[in-house]
């Protein structure tokens, strides 16, 4: 419990030295995280409703609710995937516990999740669907960083073997951006396809966060099964697999 504690408190700091010198020397500082994330929405908007309209009402918020659940996986896993190589020198600390670093690359875009969540607050309020559910958003937060940590562990020791699952990522995150439901619905899809985005473990977390954000209720059983079993498989095989192969990390490095 106590080793638990140091790394958790590890974790913060290292988050909190990254966050303060990545936007150390820019003018705008902690607004670009949610600046790139807005300047998405209004595309993906004028796309999918000016051009080609899906038919979604309240589209603006239907899009930054997803943003908010994919940019937050996208950029966590972008940055933990080569961690390890990238940081070999605290690899290299004999006291050093590696595992910390995956968790921060988690950790860090997880802030820039929560400064974009006033200007959700803000259109939701305008929109008239602030919902009392919406204090369940936390928890869908948590749930969501098991299940990126427990994926993060498992790319960051695979990557110091084979450097090649970094390329994978890349790959996987294009690919995924258009398979998530991020700036449209399952009931746009037909239905001969959409065990493509049921097999994704971020669409039930995508419908997850809709609901209780947009529609004001709590989100489908299903749904709630997929995360919590996902994210728990997730955190159970990422550390096996990172205590197993951190064995090596020195020799590989």
């Amino acid at each position: 419990m106590r080793g638990q504690r140091q790394l958790a408190d590890l974790v913060v700091h290292l988050a909190r030295r990254q966050l303060a010198s990545q936007h150390r020397f820019t003018l705008l500082g902690w607004m670009w995280p949610l600046i790139r994330q807005l300047a998405q929405l209004a595309v993906l908007v004028f796309l999918f409703s000016s051009v080609l309209d899906l038919g979604i009402e309240n589209f603006a918020v239907f899009v930054f609710t997803g943003l908010l659940v994919w940019s937050w996986f996208a950029a966590a896993m972008t940055a933990a995937t080569p961690v390890l190589v990238n940081e070999r020198h605290l690899v290299f600390s004999p006291r050093f516990p590696s595992i910390a670093l995956p968790l921060v690359a988690v950790a860090v875009p997880l802030v820039d999740a929560l400064i974009a969540l006033p200007v959700l607050v803000v259109m939701l309020a305008f929109e008239g669907e602030l919902h009392p559910t919406f204090l369940l958003f936390p928890l869908l937060l948590i749930v969501q960083f098991a299940m990126t940590s427990g994926i993060a562990l498992i790319a960051s020791a695979l990557n110091v073997y084979f450097r090649d699952v970094n390329n994978v990522v890349g790959v996987g995150l294009l690919l995924g951006f258009y398979l998530t439901p991020v700036f449209y619905g399952l009931k746009n899809v037909p239905e001969r396809f959409q065990w493509l985005l049921q097999v994704n473990p971020l669409t039930p977390l995508v419908n997850a966060t809709r609901a209780i954000l947009l529609e004001g209720r709590l989100p489908a059983a299903s749904d709630v099964g997929i995360v919590l079993g996902v994210s728990a498989a997730a955190v159970l095989a990422g550390t096996f697999v990172f205590r197993r192969l951190e064995l090596d990390f020195v020799d590989e490095l």
